[in-house]
């Protein structure tokens, strides 16, 4: 009766590094918006600066197609933690809303929430695929 118990548990174990190379590599990582208490923005691929000064805490969203394993935030080059907020994306679009129950996220949307900023604040995000290959994708965007 051990016995059987023993591997029963060993098949548990050995599925879950099969399970992680089922998920989707991280193929991009976008700054795709930036908040605060008086603007609001959307911010195109490739955009190293707000348009908009931004005053009040600070939101920054962060869509990543695939799915990452090591998230960075830094502000001004220093690796920082913050509140955050994140939904799964699901679909060949990668979409927000799109989730079913059982259907596999495709990408994840993160909100980081980091408090008052000054104008000229330089804010990082990375992070490497959970899946073979292991990609390091990053962006950056500078607070005007």
């Amino acid at each position: 009766m051990i016995r059987a118990l023993l591997l029963v548990t060993a098949s548990f174990t050995f599925a879950d590094p099969v399970s992680a190379q089922s998920l989707p590599p991280l193929t991009d990582l976008q700054i795709t918006a930036v908040s605060s208490a008086t603007q609001s923005e959307r911010i195109v691929p490739g955009q190293q600066q707000t348009v908009r000064r931004h005053s009040g805490p600070v939101s920054v969203v962060v869509t990543e197609r695939g799915i990452g394993r090591a998230r960075l935030l830094r502000i001004d080059g220093e690796v920082a933690a913050a509140e955050a907020s994140q939904r799964p994306l699901c679909g060949a679009a990668v979409t927000a809303g799109a989730c079913h129950p059982g259907d596999p996220a495709t990408g994840i949307e993160i909100t980081y929430h980091l408090g008052l900023l000054p104008s000229g604040t330089q804010i990082g995000v990375q992070d490497t695929s959970a899946a073979l290959p292991a990609r390091t994708l990053g962006a950056e965007i500078v607070l005007r």
